[in-house]
């Protein structure tokens, strides 16, 4: 993939718990902050990154956020800021620091066509999760858990903060040639008075085009 990109301002302006983060690229045969990349036309590609990657790559690791919330405060409702074990804070196209792990984790997707009117006008890139975080037989809704959407050096959004919903949230309609790139930053509202244990579940982001 040819990794040739223009940074420009966006359309807009320019253990208790443990969750799972997962990228997936799909295609069919027949404004918190944000940077948007415009990318050199090439043959017609999908590229997800969630986390440690590298652009262009099939990137197996898939990474963690966590939080370890005090017995005295447990189902306080006082939320709790969620640390990853990704490391990526460059920018695959560009090498551009766009994220400050261990608070933030790097998100982003790009679609390719050969020129500006093949294909699809755009992809969409969706996340989804399922209904409940797990320790054995006990459960946390997975809406306990929100995000914040953030990017180095821009004050305006495209990839939206959001909540997890127990099914799919969509995030954004990415353009042809382009990239979108954000800071996903988690926290766990702590709502709820759950067993003692280690909750885990997997949240996975899909980039699709018809």
């Amino acid at each position: 993939m040819s990794t040739t990109a223009t940074r420009v301002k966006p359309r807009a302006a320019r253990r208790v718990v443990l969750l799972g983060l997962a990228a997936g690229a799909v295609a069919s045969s027949g404004a918190a902050s944000a940077w948007v990349l415009s990318l050199t036309p090439g043959p017609r590609q999908l590229f997800l990154m969630v986390g440690v990657g590298t652009a262009g790559a099939n990137n197996a690791t898939i990474n963690t956020v966590s939080v370890n919330v005090p017995a005295a405060g447990i189902g306080s409702g006082t939320a709790l800021a969620m640390t990853s074990d990704s490391t990526q804070s460059a920018s695959p196209y560009d090498g551009f620091r766009t994220c400050n792990p261990p608070n933030d984790v790097y998100v982003g997707a790009s679609y390719r066509q050969p020129n500006a009117t093949a294909g699809p006008a755009s992809a969409t890139l969706q996340v989804t999760t399922p209904a409940n975080l797990t320790s054995g037989t006990d459960t946390i809704p997975f809406s306990q858990i929100r995000w914040t959407s953030s990017a180095n050096g821009n004050p305006a959004a495209h990839l939206p903060a959001g909540t997890f919903n127990g099914g799919t949230v969509f995030l954004a309609n990415i353009g042809r040639n382009e990239a979108v790139e954000n800071c996903f930053t988690y926290f766990y509202a702590n709502g709820v008075v759950p067993r003692a244990g280690t909750y885990t579940g997997r949240a996975v982001f899909t980039l699709l085009s018809p």
